[in-house]
């Protein structure tokens, strides 16, 4: 319902009729880097806030302190390169590229 908001459909039922799966699941994750308008809002206006308390007050603060919606996870964990290259292995038609110099 978020994405079909985001493109302004009230119709959402019909949107996702209208979309391959292929074309949500890029959408899905296009909005999962990019966050919707009200998060987007909120995020903003919670950076002014904390910028503006750090001028007043000083101290430490975390922007998490000033947003509204608290539905927002952040994951700040980065895959190490065994679990990339062992999802990698699930695809398809990939042609593995390596250093001229790797020895293999």
């Amino acid at each position: 319902m978020r994405l079909a908001r985001e493109f302004g459909r009230p119709d959402w039922r019909r949107m996702l009729d209208e979309i391959s799966a292929s074309e949500y699941s890029d959408w899905t994750d296009h909005f999962s880097k990019v966050p919707f308008t009200p998060q987007l809002i909120d995020a903003e206006f919670a950076a002014l806030q904390q910028t503006v308390f750090q001028t007043m007050f000083g101290g430490d603060t975390e922007l998490t302190d000033f947003m509204l919606l608290t539905d927002i996870e952040s994951d700040d964990s980065e895959m190490s390169d065994e679990a990339i290259q062992l999802a990698s292995e699930g695809i398809s038609g990939g042609v593995r590229y390596e250093p001229a110099n790797s020895g293999s």
